[in-house]
């Protein structure tokens, strides 16, 4: 699929690995000038080498989005070097394993800080400048979004926060032609070396998944790309997501008995 990226500004927070990452290199490849960011800048350097060897245009940020200084920061040097701002990916996100009974409070502040203020504060000062050009904000949700589960409720509440701040978003700047767009990600693979928050506050290195519908960074990239390119509102990422998304709607009953079934078999893991 051909994709009008060509002279697209675009920020990627969370991009030196992962869908972050995947997403840079897709866009990279249809011409958009790109502004990568992460925490760690030893991955962020390598990633914009990585890119820059295949001839994109790209600058890295290397910032906490949960920093308002760095969250301006990140605003300006993109300004400085580009001069224009024509899509926000927020797809910076950390999860967490545990029930709420052993959750220690810095835990679900942290999950808060990264998955729903961090992209709340990011896109209000890149808002100003992707008025200008008529651009697109994005933000990087999941399934979790849909539905509050077992062992991640903090982060599938920090996801669903995202719902409504694209909702109200998308009203309040109705008349200023910019694009709002929802991605729910689903079971995706997961790159060797990617942590989650255990409850105790200690980073967990997170299991590499298999199975016939775990989809792969590269795919789940393209339907981030087709919800940008086609200005789309929201986008439930893969046939389990699409079967997930109705369940939620419109059988909730029963998928409540499905996640009670799976809670059952997963509490081993978490006592």
């Amino acid at each position: 699929m051909k994709y009008n990226f060509s002279g697209k500004v675009i920020i990627i927070t969370g991009s030196s690995m992962g869908i972050g990452k995947s997403l840079a290199n897709l866009l990279g490849k249809n011409h958009a000038r790109l502004v990568i960011n992460g925490r760690n800048q030893e991955k962020l350097l390598a990633t914009e080498k990585e890119l820059k060897d295949q001839g994109y245009e790209v600058i890295s940020f290397a910032g906490d989005v949960t920093r308002e200084m760095d969250c301006k920061n990140l605003v300006d040097i993109t300004l400085r070097h580009f001069g224009q701002i024509d899509v926000l990916v927020n797809n910076a996100g950390v999860s967490m394993r545990g029930t709420i009974e052993q959750l220690i409070p810095d835990v679900i502040s942290t999950v808060f800080k990264v998955n729903a203020i961090a992209p709340v504060m990011l896109t209000q000062m890149a808002l100003p400048h992707i008025k200008q050009t008529k651009g697109s904000i994005i933000f990087i949700s999941s399934l979790a979004g849909l539905r509050g589960l077992p062992f991640i409720s903090v982060y599938s509440a920090a996801k669903m926060a995202l719902t409504a701040v694209a909702e109200a978003l998308r009203v309040e700047n109705k008349l200023d032609g910019i694009h709002i767009g929802l991605v729910h990600v689903g079971y995706t693979e997961i790159e060797p070396g990617k942590t989650a928050i255990n409850y105790d506050g200690k980073p967990i290195f997170l299991a590499e998944r298999k199975g016939y519908f775990n989809d792969t960074t590269e795919r789940v990239a393209k339907e981030i790309a087709i919800n940008i390119s086609g200005r789309k509102k929201r986008t439930v990422i893969g046939v389990p997501g699409k079967l997930y998304s109705l369940l939620v709607r419109y059988f909730p009953g029963i998928l409540e008995l499905m996640v009670i079934k799976s809670h059952q078999k997963m509490k081993k893991f978490y006592q």
